[in-house]
């Protein structure tokens, strides 16, 4: 297994408050899997997303990334085993250095010696990368990352999460800033990409419709816990109406998932 999660508990204590982010969440992923994850507000998504990157620590459980404990380590030590993009297309790159200063870093997954002086071969490497996102990039490895749109923006940060090889993609509601149109490109460059490297992910999203097209498994969480684990052929044959009625079994009935599910079906 690449990931495995057992019993992960997660208590944040307010002043007199004690919150319940995650209760006993058992998980395990496969090399190779893609699991969506979908909840209500509050569901504890991006909480698990930070205990398995060590920016969290659990208040009790076990984390194991390719057969290593690693629930004390920090997320430093974990860096080179994880890659992780956000929601925010301005967090995984930065703006004042160049497209190809941007890959380069991602190919070293780290800090060390930045000697950003890219070799002829390296740079035909970082071309042949940029145009397999089919966006035109290929020809702007010069440019200033600030000087692209939230879309292609989104589009090099989840290559260059994966340009690495990394063990284990956090994808953290990555396509939610986006509108429509640009969600849907980006979706498509990361399923591309995480199917050829095979990489063993894991995608919060908002959206019903990702959740049930996207992946081979979805995780559905309410109140810290698991409450469905469907494999590829259960989810296939779901429609956003039945997701609708399974949250709603749990106990969810206004949620703003819920609501911009309605949304969705009336506009569609």
């Amino acid at each position: 297994m690449i990931l495995e999660l057992s019993s992960i508990s997660k208590t944040f204590i307010l002043g007199a408050e004690r919150i319940e982010a995650l209760r006993g969440v058992d998980l395990s992923l496969a090399e190779g899997e893609f699991v969506t994850v979908i909840g209500s507000n509050g569901a504890g998504k991006s909480t698990l997303l930070n205990v398995i990157a060590g920016t969290c620590r659990p208040t009790r459980g076990r984390v194991k990334i390719a057969g290593r404990d690693v629930t004390r380590w920090p997320a430093h030590s974990r860096a080179r085993w994880i890659g992780r993009v956000f929601q925010d297309p301005l967090k995984g790159t930065a703006a004042h250095m160049t497209l190809a200063e941007n890959l380069a870093l991602a190919l070293r997954k780290g800090p060390r010696g930045l000697g950003l002086a890219l070799s002829h071969a390296k740079r035909k490497r970082l071309e042949k990368a940029l145009a397999h996102l089919d966006m035109g990039l290929e020809s702007r490895l010069n440019e200033r990352v600030a000087h692209l749109s939230g879309g292609e923006r989104q589009a090099v940060t989840v290559l260059m999460a994966t340009l690495a090889q990394p063990k284990l993609l956090l994808l953290d509601e990555h396509t939610a800033a986006l509108d429509p149109a640009n969600a849907d490109k980006v979706l498509e460059v990361t399923e591309r990409l995480v199917e050829e490297s095979r990489i063993t992910t894991l995608m919060v999203t908002h959206r019903m419709d990702q959740a049930l097209r996207t992946g081979s498994r979805l995780i559905m969480m309410h109140k810290g816990r698991v409450h469905l684990d469907l494999g590829q052929e259960e989810k296939r044959n779901l429609t956003v109406d039945d997701l609708v009625g399974l949250f709603r079994r749990v106990g969810v009935t206004d949620d703003e998932l819920l609501l911009e599910a309605v949304r969705g079906r009336s506009s569609a």
